[in-house]
């Protein structure tokens, strides 16, 4: 017994292929796909790679090729004993085999789909009998970054009709979405030449490669794929539809991007049935969208921080401006309701954020107005497409907010105001730097095989931000208290040695014209460098229960506790501390000294936010 392999005749001494110094055999030519290049994450591990499988051929002897019905009739009486040992060989369809038999008799004909490794067969008991090695492409972590990576597809149909000289011994396969598509190009390789002399007997008389392949250049993302498995497993667990977003706040790279319900891209390189695409383009849950950069929501509360950073930069709204926080405001004869009944009293910039008070904020926009909001909205990145070599949304942002009511909606993150999770983590990683908002990147380089680099994208900015350093302070601590104080909105992500700075936020829109909610937690981590974070919980019509606190914060809660407790793998450090809870009191009494007629408080004094945080 042996494996499977060509069965071959001694090549005559002195032969040389094409030269016609024999008569007895037939030249032909064929190109040799080559491997596509790998898609690697940052540490060079491989998130598309290539690996082969076979498929058993029989070869018809000439003298069995008179009639279709001779050469069906041989071949179902070889594949009876052929079965026997390689139960994988099957007949051909009908079609199929006639229209090899027209115009491609003197070629062997394929009798299996992808064999078992374990197949082997007795060469001289089936001298007409080989197997043809093909690559394919793998992903050897499944369905992990299946929209970020896209999938091959087949380039035209299989070959058929009359043998062309350079045709391609198996069909070549392309990049059909994601990163696979995008940098096709450079994954493709170039195709080797291989000549096979057929006897006239049907057995191959010699084979010579003529040109070797040559693989396609490599692509080196900025994933980890570490960060990328925690966040992966952590959406997958929450059983929602969603995404989740992990970016250096330095230098703009994606370390991990999911979306919910995903899909399985070795069902593609495979070859995926009609029925098995139709499932998933028909599937209503979307599972071949990438909700991370083309999704385009509401964004509720998460908002709230651009509010306050143009309060704070047009002089209208100061850090300490308190507004009442009731359940509800009337606003030109219309109710508009707090998220919460409960809270109530006087709040400030920081109360208001960290307790995401509504009325707060629709007060605060009243005296702000529509134009600072919108203009630090642009600045963060909202209504702009963020530049990848993936489609991205650039979700909505109006250019005015006309009446009172838009004004209200628009300081809440409602309306027409609309970010892709993508957008929103790019905001937040500019709220960490403090100082720019960077370009997203999610490729590094390309690389041959010989380790020549070239693509080489370098971090970029995108622009510079208008905020003070004071003014910034505001919202940090606002934001950490939203984690990290005893009345934040966003405990669940709260850890005890690495700070946490976060938003919530709810949201409605509209879901297969039903009106629905979708659920927010965005911020950042005070690793070194940070890493700023988005995650995006969709809800269903009439869903009950879903919040940004008690959904959204849990899932990249997951994943903050594992980069806590292994920070080298997920690329980051930290100094070790213990961080505050904060449990001072957020509301001021009902009625002011100073509407009293006293004068008003002086502001408290600041002191270094990060020196408090490890006193």
């Amino acid at each position: 017994m042996s494996s499977l392999s060509h069965g071959q005749e001694a090549p005559v001494p002195g032969f040389v292929p094409g030269t016609g110094s024999r008569t007895d055999v037939k030249p032909f030519y064929f190109a040799v796909p080559a491997p596509r290049g790998q898609i690697l994450d940052r540490k060079g591990r491989p998130l598309a790679q290539n690996t082969t499988v076979r498929r058993l051929q029989v070869t018809v002897p000439s003298a069995q090729r008179s009639t279709l019905e001779t050469y069906t009739g041989w071949l179902e009486k070889t594949l009876v004993e052929l079965s026997k040992d390689v139960p994988a060989a099957r007949m051909p369809e009908p079609d199929q085999l006639k229209r090899h038999y027209e115009d491609r008799r003197e070629l062997p004909v394929t009798v299996s789909d992808v064999l078992p490794n374990e197949a082997v067969f007795d060469a001289k008991k089936h001298p007409h009998a080989n197997v043809r090695t093909e690559y394919v492409r793998h992903y050897p972590q499944g369905d992990m970054a299946a929209h970020l990576l896209g999938y091959v597809s087949s380039e035209g149909a299989p070959p058929a009709g009359p043998i062309l000289r350079g045709e391609p011994l198996w069909q070549r396969t392309g990049g059909a979405a994601g990163l696979e598509a995008a940098f096709n190009k450079q994954l493709t390789g170039t195709d080797g030449t291989l000549c096979v002399m057929m006897s006239d007997a049907g057995a191959v008389a010699y084979e010579q490669v003529f040109a070797a392949p040559e693989g396609g250049r490599d692509v080196v993302t900025t994933l980890n794929l570490d960060t990328q498995l925690a966040a992966e497993a952590a959406l997958k667990q929450s059983g929602k539809r969603g995404a989740v977003v992990i970016v250096d706040a330095f230098t703009g790279d994606i370390r991990a991007m999911a979306s919910n319900p995903r899909f399985d891209p070795n069902a593609f390189a495979r070859g995926i049935s009609s029925s098995d695409f139709a499932a998933l383009t028909q599937n209503i849950d979307g599972p071949l969208f990438d909700r991370a950069v083309q999704g385009s929501y509401p964004p509720g509360s998460v908002f709230k921080p651009i509010v306050v950073m143009a309060g704070l930069r047009a002089a209208t709204v100061d850090a300490f401006r308190e507004f009442e926080c009731g359940p509800t405001l009337m606003i030109d004869g219309r109710e508009f309701d707090n998220w919460s009944k409960d809270d109530r009293g006087w709040f400030n910039a920081r109360a208001a954020i960290i307790r995401s008070c509504n009325t707060y904020f629709y007060q605060s926009a009243m005296v702000t107005r529509d134009m600072p909001i919108l203009y630090m909205a642009h600045e963060f990145g909202f209504g702009t497409s963020p530049v990848l070599p993936l489609k991205t949304s650039a979700g909505s942002l109006p250019k005015r907010a006309p009446s009172n009511h838009d004004l209200a909606n628009l300081s809440i993150g409602q309306g027409v105001t609309e970010a892709s999770p993508l957008q929103m983590a790019l905001a937040m990683a500019t709220l960490a730097n403090g100082a720019c908002r960077p370009r997203p990147r999610l490729v590094m380089q390309t690389q041959s095989q010989t380790g020549q680099v070239s693509d080489v994208t370098s971090p970029a900015r995108e622009t510079l931000i208008p905020v003070s350093d004071v003014d910034l302070e505001t919202v940090r601590h606002a934001m950490f208290g939203v984690v990290n104080h005893v009345n934040g909105t966003g405990k669940a992500a709260r850890l005890k040695n690495v700070p946490v700075f976060g938003k919530t936020g709810t949201a409605q829109w509209v879901l297969r014209g039903e009106k629905a909610n979708v659920v927010w937690f965005a911020g950042y981590v005070g690793t070194t460098p940070p890493l700023a974070f988005t995650v995006t919980i969709e809800g269903n019509a009439g869903q009950g229960g879903l919040s940004g606190g008690g959904t959204a914060a849990p899932v990249i809660a997951k994943v903050l506790r594992d980069i806590q407790e292994r920070p080298a793998i997920h690329g980051v450090s930290y100094e070790k501390g213990t961080v505050t809870e904060e449990s001072d009191p957020l509301t001021a009494p009902l009625t002011p000294a100073f509407m009293l007629g006293a004068p008003p408080p002086p502001p408290p004094e600041r002191e270094g936010f990060f020196s408090r945080l490890f006193r």
